[in-house]
């Protein structure tokens, strides 16, 4: 199976800049959307018929902020995956954030991290999110169930995932606090699979300011990531970092789960 995560910075929007396109080029099996901000009735009608018709589609926007966060799952209807939106916390369902799937002893956890904000006005906020999301992977793990996570989880874990480390050492994103709740989701038993099959390769980034030419420079952030649980890891026979595609300031990203 292929697995998908694309931060696509308003869905309505990434539909102008080929994302139909891109879909049918890439071709995935299961497929994860964040800051999707619209409503489905939002969404263009043959949009809509096309996705329902090959996918079962998982869409959960914000209800507390129109236009705001929000995230998708989208699975191949033959793959009979079974959806659940949110955490079961409010404070973070309101804002469409995690998409819960399942298909048999498999969990597939998706969706848009918090942003700790300017200020760090929402470092609490989501230092929350991550204490709650890592007692739901011990849960699954409990259970005797594999468990991949993705998204934008709107953290470097390390330095070498960002190309200006020492200038954003307290920048949301990259302070101390973000960066011991991502290796929560490690303790855990997850696996970061893209930076074990990488070690100390750099330049390995998800996403780029508008300003400056940095996406042309390739200054930028990995903060778009899939973990997997250790069992799991053998089986990803593929983590890739989709950098060329456009259409957002994030690019999409990938594994292939043999």
């Amino acid at each position: 199976m292929k697995f998908f995560s694309w931060n696509v910075n308003g869905f309505r929007a990434v539909l102008k800049n080929g994302f139909m396109d891109w879909l049918e080029k890439a071709d995935p099996d299961v497929l994860s959307l964040q800051e999707i901000r619209a409503d489905w009735d939002q969404v263009d009608l043959g949009v809509r018929r096309d996705l329902e018709c090959a996918f079962d589609v998982a869409w959960f926007p914000s209800t507390s902020k129109k236009g705001y966060a929000g995230s998708a799952t989208l699975t191949k209807k033959d793959l009979g995956f079974t959806h659940g939106k949110g955490l079961g916390v409010e404070i973070f369902d309101q804002e469409g954030r995690i998409v819960v799937s399942n298909r048999g002893d498999l969990t597939f956890i998706a969706g848009y991290f918090p942003n700790a904000s300017a200020g760090l006005v929402r470092l609490d906020f989501k230092r929350q999110f991550a204490k709650d999301l890592a007692a739901v992977i011990r849960a699954r793990h409990a259970k005797g169930e594999k468990v991949i996570l993705t998204g934008d989880m709107n953290v470097a874990p390390e330095e070498i995932d960002l190309a200006r480390p020492k200038d954003n050492r307290t920048n949301p994103g990259f302070t101390d606090e973000e960066r011991e709740d991502f290796r929560l989701y490690l303790k855990e038993g997850m696996v970061d699979i893209l930076r074990e099959r990488n070690p100390g390769v750099p330049g390995l980034y998800t996403w780029w300011t508008a300003r400056g030419g940095a996406r042309e420079k390739n200054v930028g952030w990995r903060i778009d990531n899939f973990l997997v649980s250790r069992a799991l890891a053998p089986r990803v026979k593929d983590a890739r970092i989709h950098a060329d595609v456009l259409g957002s300031d994030h690019c999409p990203i990938s594994i292939d789960l043999d």
